[in-house]
């Protein structure tokens, strides 16, 4: 979201010679209960398309209502086809918003071969309210599901892919994940955060990072 003109950080100190220095802030972000990861709660399990084409799947796992699945706190999506003999390729792109209702999206794609083939995505979205599915043959073999996984999203710009300090159910830990904000197509725009101990609707999680920007916090 772009910034006003007239907008000026507080954050920005002069330096005795009139130097500008723009500071960096330290988040705090806490992630209470996370819950578990659901693996057919954005669209339950069903068969691809039988010829070529591109058709959107029904949201309607049980994380969704009235077509719109939400994510909470936000977090990637993770797409698992599966085939008796040889999975059928597949691809699409999954739409959706983050915290404040910026629409982001992400492609997602599945190679040919094997039993069964799983996209995890990078992306931490706050609701889903689209997943397109494209093949190029019969795909009618294939069987699909779209849930959550355990990659939760930050809610200011990760400048580093490193924490200040991490706490997992009240303990201090340091074998957490983060992946640095980025502007990349296949990036999240904040960053992330997967902890070592995957959510389970249990543990609380508090995080203290560095973010340069945290004025696009979302």
């Amino acid at each position: 979201m772009a910034l006003p003109s007239t907008y000026r950080s507080n954050r920005v100190v002069l330096t005795r010679r009139s130097r500008r220095i723009d500071c960096s802030a330290i988040i705090h972000d806490s992630f209470v209960d996370a819950p578990a990861k659901v693996t057919n709660g954005i669209s339950v399990s069903h068969a691809g398309a039988g010829a070529a084409s591109t058709r959107n799947q029904t949201i309607g796992g049980s994380l969704a209502t009235a077509g719109v699945a939400a994510l909470r706190p936000a977090r990637n999506v993770v797409i698992t086809v599966t085939h008796g003999s040889s999975v059928v390729a597949m691809s699409g792109i999954i739409t959706g918003t983050d915290k404040y209702g910026q629409v982001m999206t992400e492609a997602w794609s599945v190679t040919a071969g094997t039993t069964s083939k799983t996209f995890t995505g990078k992306k931490a979205f706050w609701t889903i309210t689209a997943i397109s599915e494209t093949i190029a043959a019969d795909a009618s073999t294939n069987s699909i599901i779209s849930g959550t996984g355990d990659v939760l999203g930050l809610s200011a710009p990760l400048s580093v892919a490193s924490a200040l300090k991490e706490v997992s159910g009240g303990s201090v830990v340091t074998n957490g994940t983060f992946v640095a904000a980025s502007t990349a197509s296949t990036a999240d725009p904040h960053g992330t955060y997967a902890p070592n101990t995957v959510p389970d609707a249990a543990v609380d999680y508090d995080v203290w990072y560095i973010s340069d920007l945290p004025e696009n916090a979302r």
